[in-house]
């Protein structure tokens, strides 16, 4: 199975990070006061594998709108606080994911063995993935949740490159 998402515009904070607990760790400092949603997304650079990212969105755009609204607390940080210069605030466009799930731990090798798993089915089906030269994952339970998590692999889809 292979679903198709598209997500609305977000309002989101990204923050380099080196190990996963320490990223979930610095976000859920620096989200004191808010209401972060689901799911925290990873994004590593496949060419330097110590250049990644953990994204928490802050707020979706709603229906026919094309921007998220800020969150005024966010930025108030990140642009104010020195603690807080990792964290940025920023607004994602809307776009559509391809999706694997995955069904082991979101290890470097998982994760890169279903994201080229994934691409090959794109190309398979005539769906043309965005080239990025990363792999992006997404976590929804926390990070020292006990049994099965729930946790993805996406690849992000070109304009028209995709019947949706």
């Amino acid at each position: 199975e292979r679903p198709l998402r598209r997500y609305p515009a977000q309002c989101i904070v990204k923050m380099k990070y080196g190990r996963r607990d320490e990223g979930f760790g610095s976000l859920g400092a620096f989200c004191k006061g808010m209401s972060p949603m689901a799911p925290a997304s990873m994004t590593v650079n496949l060419a330097d594998e110590d250049d990644k990212y953990m994204v928490w969105p802050l707020s979706y755009a709603p229906p026919g709108e094309t921007e998220a609204p800020m969150d005024a607390l966010g930025v108030e940080k990140s642009t104010g606080d020195p603690q807080w210069t990792k964290c940025e605030v920023i607004q994602l466009p809307s776009r559509v994911v391809a999706v694997r799930y995955l069904g082991d731990l979101s290890m470097g090798p998982v994760v890169k063995k279903n994201d080229r798993l994934l691409r090959e089915s794109l190309q398979r089906d005539g769906l043309k993935a965005v080239e990025t030269g990363t792999v992006v994952f997404a976590q929804y339970d926390a990070i020292y949740s006990m049994g099965k998590r729930r946790e993805e692999c996406w690849v992000e889809l070109e304009d028209g490159g995709h019947p949706y």
